[in-house]
């Protein structure tokens, strides 16, 4: 959907009902803090995704509203410096559950991340009664912000019956993992910014980023059947080792691509 957001005819502006926090895909809190920022970076300025509640399985019952503008071309994208990150930040939520059930995760959290960076904010938002959906959970998620401006994120929705010291670890390992790969695109938005790059007009546009996950790499071909875009891939070799301490990869992937010069032209040029 947010794919296709920016080639419609009007604004954009859709609510949607049911589970917000699910095992096998991004939760909305990923969606709001990273996805949005994204797309906000991309063109989308007035992206935005309201949650009013949180749908945990099975029942979910959790609505949100996705709005976002339109646009008529898409500008060359030229993302190649990914900067350090200088600050962390996350929201911890569970719905139907102990009070005491956020704390644990945020603690535990911290007594990781604090090894590597002091500005570690975790918001905790519990839920009960009529805002809490109609199922019970909890969940992390988990994003960065470097000095360019690039995010990052993990998030991890906990099955039944798992501790909240489990949820924290295994979430804080995800997104250690993912700045490991380093770049300037985390592997779930991949295929998104490659989408973009792949409509912009036909000028070159540039994307550093970590090894490609399977779904990128299908996605490329496809970019290559439907519009005849096809990607120049580089492995670019650094030398990431300073006073001994190993600080990510020493390769990534530099992509670029002429753009198929999409336009959208349900809407008039402004």
């Amino acid at each position: 959907m947010i794919c296709l957001a920016p080639f419609s005819k009007k604004k954009f502006n859709i609510t949607l009902h049911g589970i917000t926090h699910g095992f096998d895909y991004i939760n909305v809190d990923t969606v709001k803090q990273v996805t949005m920022s994204y797309c906000q970076k991309l063109g989308l300025h007035s992206a935005e995704l309201e949650i009013s509640k949180r749908g945990f399985p099975p029942l979910g019952g959790g609505p949100v509203r996705f709005s976002c503008n339109t646009l008529k071309i898409i500008k060359p994208l030229h993302w190649t410096d990914p900067g350090k990150i200088k600050k962390i930040r996350g929201v911890a939520s569970c719905s139907r559950m102990s009070p005491a059930t956020n704390p644990r995760v945020i603690d535990s959290c911290r007594g990781i991340l604090n090894a590597f960076i002091p500005d570690v904010y975790i918001y905790n938002e519990h839920l009960k009664g009529a805002n809490s959906g109609k199922s019970s959970g909890h969940s992390l998620t988990l994003f960065t912000e470097s000095t360019t401006g690039v995010a990052i994120c993990a998030d991890c929705t906990a099955q039944p019956q798992t501790l909240p010291e489990n949820l924290a670890t295994e979430t804080t390992h995800q997104l250690l993992d993912t700045i490991h790969t380093g770049g300037c695109v985390d592997s779930t938005h991949q295929y998104l910014v490659l989408l973009f790059m792949a409509l912009t007009q036909s000028n070159v546009s540039t994307l550093r980023c970590g090894p490609l996950t399977p779904f990128s790499i299908s996605f490329l071909r496809n970019l290559k059947l439907f519009l005849g875009v096809v990607f120049k891939i580089k492995v670019e070799s650094e030398d990431m080792e300073e006073t001994g301490v190993r600080k990510g990869l020493n390769s990534s992937l530099l992509l670029s691509c002429l753009g198929a010069g999409f336009e959208n032209m349900n809407r008039a040029m402004t």
